[in-house]
Parts: C-alpha cells; structure tokens; sequence
C-alpha cells in the first residue's frame, strides 16, 4: 500500500505536500467545476488544470489495492466502504459513478444523444428511443441494467468486464454482446445486429498486433443509433491496436480508442476522421502508477497526445461526466 501524506505533483498546477483531508478538499472542488464546465473545445487547459487533483489522487493508490477494492465489490461491502474512505481517489470515483448512474436516470433525451463516461473504456449512451453500455465497470454499475436496453463488450479484460452486471441484463432478457461470456450473444466475426432503430456492425480488431495469440481478439462496434438520435454514429475501437482494422462504414460522429496501444492516436483520428474523439483507457487503477510504465496512463499523457488536433475535435473525459452530441436537446430532468 502506498502511504498517505507523500509529496505530489501538479495540485491545481502547484507541487504540494497534501494531507488526504485537503486532497480530499481539492477533489470536491475540481468534480464540482468539471460538472459545470464540460468540455466544450476552449476550456482544455482550465480541465486539465482541475484534473491535477485527480491524478495526485490516483497516483497515492497501488494497483494492489485497487484489486482489493474491486474484489470486494460483491463479496465484501463493508471492505469497499473502507477503501473508499481511506482512499481519496476512490471516493472520488465512487461519487462520480454514483453521481452518473443518478443523471442517467433522470435524463430524457428529446433528440439527440447523451454519453456518460462511467471508467476507462465504459461508457453508456441514451437517446430518445434506447440506452445501452459499452464496456461497463465499476462498483454498482449493475443497478443499471433496469435502464439499458443491450449491453456490448470488446473483449474479456478485467478492466472492461462487471460480470454482475451481466447477470443482471441476462436475468431480465436483455441482449448482452460479447466474445466470450456464456448465455450472451455470441459474436466472433464481423457482423451486423439491431436493436430497436439501432444498427451495430462490429469489426475483429488486434489487442496486440505483434502477437499473434493477440489478434483477432477485439470486437469493435460502430453503432448508428438511429433517426432519434440523427443517427450519430459512435465507433469504440476497445483496445484494439491495429489501425488497418478500424473501418468504419459511416462517417463517425464519436470515436473512442484508447490512450496508447502502440497505435498512434493522431493517425488513427486521420484516418477515421470523426467529429470527436474521446481518448479513454486512462487512470484504469488496477494498472500500477510506478514506473516502469504498466498501462495506467496519466491525464497529461492523453493530453499529449491530442495536443495537435483542435479542442472541439478530441477530448479528455473524467469520471462520471456528461457529453452532448451536436444537435442534441434534453426534457426537463424527472425527480430523484
């Protein structure tokens, strides 16, 4: 475990010597600015500024103990509530979450698309006529299975799989889509599926190009979700590594890739030539934040990477945030 109180860096902008209790300060602060400055195209460097105090957060907690968290999220609550008070970051998280899977209920989407980042590559999409997940984990994610429609996954990692919430959609007969998990649909080739007025064509993509057990091993969707949603287009590549298999067949209005699998995120943003991309697989807990580098990539790394494209083309998401597609128009909010 690592030990609280340890020197951290770039704390709204400043290296600082932080107690918990004034990180846990710092972390209010910076999720109550994030909730009310989305990203937008003009406010990256504000963003990045209050995410500081998230990666500060995150950057005290072991991968270890984040394990230990997520395997007590079924089997041991009061284990998880203790974590999460000890750990700043992961009450940070579990607000996040919380605070998400509440908008999610609450919001009707009169046109258009909504999009909530939950964690590292999972995100949940509604529009006037559905709602489904890609990719979901977390603790509780599975209250939301009363509220989605399908569910899709890329692949059978971890940090991209809560199998509670799979039982969930499965106990009510909802479609979950996935390479691997038994009673689900089953899908290992490219393929077309709908749901409702929503048209998925999945692509095989590489986890690993150089390794041939590593190919072949990534289901990738691109989702048309339809006339009540203007049919935007979303493109979520998973892990998948190898730009010659992301080959959209519509033009995409989101596409969601991860920070660095050895592709580049620039190239793979020209050569798919979205509206916006949201580069995701970012601070995922349960990859070690020491180096040598294992996967758990810093916010300012994301940032490097898009630091070439514009601002309204690529962005970088927190947990639990909200993001409105182009054109998009919410009904007043139902109550608690």
């Amino acid at each position: 475990m690592i030990a609280a109180g340890l020197a951290v860096t770039a704390v709204f902008g400043a290296a600082a010597e932080v107690s918990d209790a004034d990180l846990r300060v710092q972390l209010g602060q910076a999720r109550a600015w994030l909730l009310r400055h989305p990203a937008d195209g003009t406010n990256a460097p504000a963003r990045r500024e209050r995410m500081a105090a998230i990666q500060a957060a995150g950057d005290r907690l072991s991968a270890l103990d984040y394990r230990d968290y997520a395997r007590s999220w079924e089997t041991n609550a009061p284990l998880a509530d203790l974590l999460e008070a000890r750990h700043p970051v992961l009450g940070y998280l579990r607000d996040a979450i919380e605070g998400a899977l509440g908008e999610i209920r609450r919001t009707q989407v009169r046109e258009g698309l909504a999009v909530w980042f939950i964690y590292n590559m999972g995100y949940v999409f509604k529009t006037p006529r559905t709602c489904f997940g890609i990719d979901l984990d977390g603790r509780g994610v599975e209250r939301l299975a009363p509220e989605l429609d399908f569910l899709l996954n890329t692949h059978e990692h971890g940090d991209h799989v809560h199998e509670p919430l799979f039982r969930a959609m499965l106990a009510q007969n909802k479609p979950v889509v996935t390479r691997w998990y038994p009673g689900s649909l089953l899908v290992s080739q490219s393929t077309n599926l709908v749901f409702g007025e929503v048209l998925i064509r999945t692509d095989l993509g590489d986890h690993h190009l150089e390794q041939p057990r590593q190919r072949d091993n990534m289901l990738m969707f691109e989702v048309d979700c339809g006339p009540s949603a203007n049919h935007a287009v979303i493109y979520h590549s998973g892990d998948g590594n190898n730009i010659d298999k992301i080959r959209p067949a519509k033009p995409v209005g989101l596409f969601i890739l991860h920070t660095s699998v050895g592709m580049s995120v620039p190239d793979a943003v020209r050569h798919v030539k979205p509206k916006m991309t949201f580069v995701s697989h970012v601070m995922e807990l349960g990859h070690s934040p020491l180096p040598p580098h294992a996967w758990r990539w810093p916010y300012d790394t994301a940032f490097e990477v898009i630091r070439d494209l514009p601002g309204w083309e690529a962005t970088v998401l927190t947990w639990g945030e909200r993001w409105l597609a182009p054109g998009t128009s919410l009904q007043r909010e139902l109550p608690e």
